[in-house]
């Protein structure tokens, strides 16, 4: 394998080939999400926080391919750069561990972050719940009949058949949910 000039000793190019196919690897990851494969191993946790003390098994969820490539990429890194800083081989092994580490945990957080952005969007009964609106067409008192309402709901405004079991509620009176009757039907009560 050709290694650059700079390379003086078999622990630097252990250093050179952890940063280089790491940070290859990096990149090729990067090109596989940018067109949609592969972009969800690291499991969000449920919500568990790293001041639990839950030992081997926290730690075991925290390694997928992710996190130990970019390990690898920034071991090299950091221990190239202690070698070629000056410090002695000892040190940079311990400068190369820190960097491997803290860049695992970094990568773990950031993609555990981002796949708590996800949603999908689905309308269900306990979304549905208290959202708020206004009447699009007049809902009868009393449960006589069926309206309209258009809802604000995660963003969007949608449109559902609706009854209440109060008074008669007029066209632009401000309305929530208080119960889904149906996928294309709610209940509603006036917002005084």
């Amino acid at each position: 394998m050709f290694f650059p000039e700079f390379i003086t000793s078999p622990l630097m190019g252990i250093y050179f080939i952890c940063a280089v196919f790491g940070s290859a690897l990096i990149l090729l990851q990067l090109l596989l999400m940018f067109f949609g494969v592969g972009d969800g191993d690291i499991d969000d946790g449920g919500g568990s926080d790293f001041s639990d003390n839950v030992g081997a098994a926290e730690f075991f969820r925290i390694l997928s391919l992710k996190t130990i490539v970019a390990g690898f990429a920034f071991f090299g890194l950091g221990g190239l750069a202690a070698l070629t800083g000056g410090t002695s081989e000892p040190i940079s092994v311990i400068i190369a561990v820190i960097s491997g580490s803290t860049a695992i945990y970094i990568v773990f957080y950031l993609y555990r972050a981002i796949n708590r952005l996800k949603s999908d969007g689905s309308v269900t009964a306990e979304t549905l719940l208290g959202a708020v609106g206004d009447v699009y067409i007049r809902i009868p008192a009393a449960g006589g009949g069926v309206g309209k309402v258009l809802v604000n709901h995660q963003n969007r405004t949608m449109e559902y058949e609706a009854i209440t079991k109060g008074e008669e509620l007029k066209a632009g009176t401000p309305v929530t949910v208080v119960r889904v009757v149906s996928s294309t039907t709610v209940e509603v009560v006036c917002i005084v």
